[in-house]
């Protein structure tokens, strides 16, 4: 049951990315739904579902991607690992652990995608973090957290629960 309702929120994400993302652009910058599922799938699901669900969606996202092949899906298997293994222990229904993991990973991702992008130019990869992938994961983040939120009060579920 699990394995339907992520493949029928990943196809949500996926269309929402698509459809919806430009749509509420701020000032340039759009949210990266994608990143942000794999960290909630990496989180909730472990390391190997983690790893496949990050690569999974970094290929989907390359097909569409101006850049090389590969490039998002090896971004986004590194963030499914880490956020797996580093979130293991971590309190997931606390808001401030919440906004301070998912704004990491996002920086993590976007460090290694722009990293490889820019060819290792360093001023290139400054510009990228601080211009893109800084405002980018900010408001990426907060939209999560609030979309969790919200979700979370109205089916008084925790959709991130701890360890128990």
């Amino acid at each position: 049951m699990k394995g339907l309702r992520d493949a029928l929120v990943l196809l949500v994400v996926l269309i929402l990315q698509a459809t919806v993302v430009h749509r509420i652009e701020i000032a340039g910058v759009r949210p990266d739904l994608l990143v942000a599922f794999v960290v909630y799938f990496g989180w909730m699901r472990g390391p190997i579902p983690g790893v496949i669900g990050g690569f999974t969606v970094g290929l989907l996202q390359d097909i569409d991607a101006p850049g090389p092949l590969g490039l998002n899906a090896l971004a986004k298997t590194v963030v499914g690992f880490i956020v797996a293994k580093a979130g293991f222990r971590v309190h997931r229904s606390n808001v401030g652990v919440r906004f301070v993991f998912f704004l990491t990973a996002m920086l993590v991702h976007d460090l290694i995608y722009f990293g490889f992008y820019t060819s290792g130019d360093v001023g290139g990869l400054a510009r990228q973090f601080v211009f893109v992938a800084l405002p980018s994961a900010l408001y990426t983040t907060v939209l999560v957290v609030l979309l969790l939120a919200t979700v979370e009060a109205t089916s008084r579920t925790l959709l991130l629960r701890d360890e128990g």
